[in-house]
């Protein structure tokens, strides 16, 4: 009944994605700022990457709102529709899953295949915001599917998962403003520790519009100067291709080294 509300809330995200990446590539004074100090090529791999994924949602932003609908749909209990109140326990509870998801990718290697692809920038720039993984809406379509089994539905889903995008994005802009220490929200400055490639930095700062949990579960890290980007144990890959390929490639190596089968498919979820 509500599809094409769904429909229009979930293309939102990427038209806007859309105008910004044409912003980005017919204005040379944007991408010098955008780049900072960071190579051209670099920020146009970030781009392309992004493009790549903005063609995967053709087929993956459709199949999300029928997964989540049709999860939605094996539980009796739902929060009120369209209340305001829905609207903001919607929102914290995506930003809780938001956080869950994220470490989960961090940490289980068949999920770090998809995420990684993120984090291949060898610069922190505001490109980063479009490189996404082709294959990153199935993760997404999985643990949102909490959301809808608490009892959101669809189309407030849509659009706090639409708003909720949008302030994400933000994150990877290189500036220093905060809202606070970072006590309770995460600003682009906190992020930047998340993408770093520092020992200490590491597996920090999961968070997305919130860091209390990052307080609570002690995954958060101050910003220092000194911080090193990109992925530790792969080149950096500017082929849009290429970078999307090259995780799998990494994690069926590390598989095919077991001795046992076991071993094998244990692999692919403990690092």
């Amino acid at each position: 009944m509500h599809a094409p509300a769904h429909i229009a809330l979930s293309l939102a995200l990427s038209v806007l994605v859309t105008g910004a990446f044409l912003a980005v590539w017919l204005s040379p004074e944007l991408r010098r700022w955008l780049r900072g100090t960071g190579s051209v090529r670099q920020t146009l791999s970030n781009a392309s990457v992004g493009l790549l994924f903005l063609l995967s949602q053709l087929f993956f932003r459709g199949v999300m709102i029928a997964v989540f609908t049709a999860a939605s749909s094996l539980v009796p209990w739902k929060l009120p529709h369209a209340h305001p109140v829905t609207f903001v326990i919607a929102f914290l509870m995506l930003d809780a899953v938001y956080y869950l998801q994220h470490r989960l990718e961090h940490k289980v290697p068949l999920l770090w295949a998809i995420h990684s692809v993120h984090h291949q920038s060898a610069d922190y720039n505001w490109s980063v915001s479009f490189r996404v993984g082709f294959f990153a809406s199935v993760s997404t379509m999985l643990f949102h599917t909490l959301v809808a089994l608490a009892g959101v539905d669809a189309v407030t889903y849509a659009a706090v998962g639409t708003a909720h995008a949008m302030l994400l994005f933000g994150l990877h802009a290189r500036t220093h403003f905060t809202l606070g220490p970072g006590r309770v929200f995460n600003a682009p400055i906190f992020h930047r520790v998340h993408h770093a490639s520092n020992e200490d930095a590491i597996d920090k700062n999961f968070g997305g519009v919130l860091l209390v949990f990052d307080r609570l579960f002690a995954t958060f890290a101050p910003y220092r100067e000194g911080l090193a980007y990109g992925v530790t144990d792969e080149p950096v890959h500017h082929n849009p291709v290429t970078a999307n390929i090259a995780p799998w490639v990494t994690l069926w190596r590390t598989a095919a080294q077991k001795e046992t089968l076991g071993a094998r498919l244990k692999a692919f979820f403990v690092r």
